[in-house]
């Protein structure tokens, strides 16, 4: 149920959606980098800078961000926003969006400045002609836009550990899958927060990103057929080969290999959540079967 009382108590705050501007994207970087803290220090990180928001929300090939902000007097103390992004479900493509950075001050929890900046976001972005809204979540973030927003929680990301690189078992095309092309992937991998490298093997291109300098995170692998550009990409980068590499997502590895296993429940962290909207239609018939997702596809590594 709905408080009116807490309501009632943030008519006085102000609200803005829309490209934001320098000012705007430093204030924001303020607020993210408070809420965000402990998840900064763990990817030996400082802070969301105001070039990493310009970077993700204002030179996206697929579009600028959704953003969505509550103003106390001129501080930015709610945040929520979509990234634009191509989804191929079915071998059809689809405007949708990724939610990204979303966040509110602790000082404001409880006034359903989350509730009411959220809808209001995916009501914009149905108006704009997206299809579906998809993003990771821990379990209780999982829960809210399960009950709240009529997201659907696919699964747990599965998270893969070895000495070797992870094994295909086949190579079928996926029911549903973000959709890169030359100009969007380029995008993708100048991300300024982190430095990828490329590994080319026969078949396809490995991504990866070492910035734990102890193992390599597997972002994902591209066809050296469809993607025979990223040949200029690992040009530019000499691959580290780090003693253990770790892989997260939804899609179909094999750890059979020498050395490589199934990273038991109780060492992991908390679930990132694989969750879905489908903005026109009630009905979701899409299964973690049906999926491919890697951290290339997701805003934060």
């Amino acid at each position: 149920m709905i408080d009116s009382e807490k309501i009632n108590e943030t008519k006085n705050l102000k609200e803005s959606y829309g490209t934001l501007s320098e000012e705007e994207l430093k204030k924001t970087s303020i607020l993210l980098s408070r809420v965000f803290k402990k998840n900064l220090k763990i990817q030996w990180k400082k802070e969301f800078s105001p070039s990493f928001l310009d970077w993700l929300y204002n030179k996206n090939p697929n579009g600028k961000a959704i953003t969505y902000n509550v103003f106390d007097n001129e501080n930015i103390i709610a945040h929520f926003s979509l990234v634009p992004i191509t989804i191929t479900y079915n071998k059809k493509n689809f405007k949708s969006a990724l939610s990204v950075l979303t966040a509110v001050d602790e000082k404001y929890r409880g006034l359903y400045l989350f509730y009411r900046i959220a809808n209001k976001t995916f009501e914009l972005a149905k108006s704009m002609g997206f299809k579906f809204i998809i993003g990771v979540a821990n379990d209780i973030s999982a829960e809210l836009f399960v009950k709240s927003f009529q997201f659907k929680s696919i699964s747990p990301l599965e998270v893969k550990v070895g000495l070797n690189a992870f094994q295909k078992k086949n190579y079928a095309f996926p029911n549903f899958k973000i959709f890169w092309n030359n100009e969007t992937l380029s995008w993708r991998l100048n991300n300024p927060r982190f430095k990828y490298q490329i590994y080319e093997s026969k078949k396809e291109f490995k991504i990866y990103n070492n910035n734990y300098k102890i193992f390599n995170i597997d972002m994902g692998s591209f066809s050296k057929e469809e993607y025979s550009f990223l040949i200029d990409h690992k040009n530019k980068a000499n691959f580290n080969f780090l003693p253990f590499s770790i892989w997260i997502g939804l899609d179909d590895y094999s750890t059979k290999k020498l050395f490589s296993f199934n990273l038991p429940n109780f060492l992991k962290p908390s679930a990132l959540n694989f969750i879905i909207k489908d903005l026109t239609s009630k009905k979701i018939e899409i299964e973690k079967k049906d999926i491919k997702f890697n951290l290339i596809d997701f805003d934060i590594f």
